[in-house]
């Protein structure tokens, strides 16, 4: 019986995740391998690392060093979703297993959850599919009139810039960008951009938190006090940030912030969060109306009612976010700028590469754009083709992901990639 349910999850992976079956089997028809004890960290973290890299199926003959695009969800988080997928089919759950309407026992604990660890109140939490839903419910929630201004940073994620956009064209509101350096000097100097942008007309400032080009991590707390001062709205991109760098919504001030935590959280795609300062949570119309879509007594959750949507990733999230709880966030953000920190040795090496944000240590965490100052990065990207390593980008600029997976063989394999690819 214990085989027969093993092949089952075996065979929900192969279809709901499209591995092939074998691998699927190989993964989910076996024990999973256990942590690696805490203790190991403190004699031997090399190895410790090392041992956990086996909570993942990443591939051994690849090397992804573009987690920042889609994350890599462990094993465990893997397994709670594909276990949820089964388990909500037989209809047992104590509360009514509703896919969407209302908020059953398993999305109250998920926003508890997730409401603690970014230091915010479960009212001001909304668990969506991504940041993109959550800019464009922002976005697109927000009364405002023709001439009005929504000030942008010119590394803005499509993402997040095309509903603007979209309200540019359709509705006259205007787009004022503000063009970041790469790198910046100072984060007086990134405040001072935007302040200086600011007119009698401007409404909201819009802003990643950590940018998808140059991964550079924005002062969202100064942005946060000096737009409030002035009586104008903040809303942060942070689909980088939940994951990557500690975070605390409240201390950084801003109106609204945008999360997916399927990046570096771990969690299952199609995985997203909105927060909402509780002032402004009735000056938000809903972009997809259901029967409660004015209740207003739903706090954040009126933004979340979607109708059917997929109960058993947010089960996934849930469990990324224990995951992320066991290994312990401080040890993990740690590890993230550790090896990020050695991909900026490597660039920083060469007199010709020069990086576009993490000129300081506090300006990124684990992402790192950069580029050639004498050409291209094409034959860079070509090298690292020719040893299956993933990265974004190439041409003009590439940025390199690394995560608490990334071992450092696959540093010295990028590195010999560097080396060839600016030698050709």
């Amino acid at each position: 019986m214990q085989r027969r349910n093993f092949l089952r999850h075996a065979a929900v992976a192969a279809a709901a995740f499209g591995f092939p079956l074998a691998r699927a089997e190989q993964a989910f028809a076996q024990d999973a391998p256990a942590l690696p004890p805490s203790t190991m960290f403190s004699s031997d973290p090399e190895r410790y690392w090392a041992e956990l890299r086996r909570q993942w199926l990443l591939a051994s003959d690849h090397i992804n060093l573009n987690c920042g695009s889609i994350g890599c969800t462990p094993l465990p988080v893997l397994r709670a979703t594909i276990e949820h997928m089964l388990s909500a089919e037989e209809f047992r759950e104590p509360a009514y297993p509703w896919f969407g309407y209302e908020e059953n026992t398993r999305i109250h604990d998920l926003r508890d959850a997730m409401a603690a660890f970014l230091h915010i109140n479960r009212d001001e939490l909304a668990i969506l599919r991504n940041a993109t839903e959550a800019n464009n419910l922002v976005c697109n929630g927000l009364d405002m009139k023709p001439g009005e201004e929504a000030i942008l940073s010119d590394q803005e994620h499509p993402g997040c810039r095309g509903c603007w956009e979209q309200k540019a064209a359709r509705f006259g509101v205007k787009i004022v960008n503000v063009p970041l350096p790469t790198p910046p000097a100072t984060p007086e100097e990134i405040v001072g951009l935007f302040e200086r942008a600011i007119t009698p007309r401007t409404k909201i400032l819009v802003f990643s938190h950590i940018t998808t080009a140059t991964g550079l991590i924005l002062p969202v707390k100064q942005l946060s006090t000096m737009a409030r001062a002035k009586g104008i709205l903040t809303h942060v991109d942070g689909a980088h940030a939940v994951g990557q760098i500690p975070l605390d919504l409240h201390d950084l001030g801003c109106d609204f912030y945008a999360s997916s935590p399927h990046k570096w959280l771990m969690s299952p795609k199609g995985t997203g969060l909105l927060y909402v300062r509780p002032e402004l949570l009735e000056k938000l119309w809903v972009n997809v109306c259901s029967g409660s879509w004015n209740d207003y007594s739903l706090k954040a959750y009126r933004l979340e009612n979607l109708g059917t949507s997929n109960l058993s990733v947010m089960v996934g999230l849930k469990a990324a976010l224990d995951f992320f709880q066991t290994i312990g966030p401080e040890r993990i953000y740690a590890r993230i700028h550790q090896q990020s920190n050695k991909i900026r040795d490597i660039v920083t090496s060469h007199p010709e590469l020069a990086v576009a944000a993490a000129s300081r240590d506090d300006f990124f965490g684990g992402l790192l754009s950069f580029s050639n100052t004498k050409g291209n990065l094409d034959k860079v990207a070509a090298e690292c083709g020719k040893r299956s390593i993933r990265v974004a980008g190439g041409g003009p600029r590439m940025r390199i992901a690394t995560h608490i997976f990334t071992q450092q063989t696959e540093i010295n394999s990028f590195a010999d990639s560097v080396d060839a690819g600016l030698r050709a």
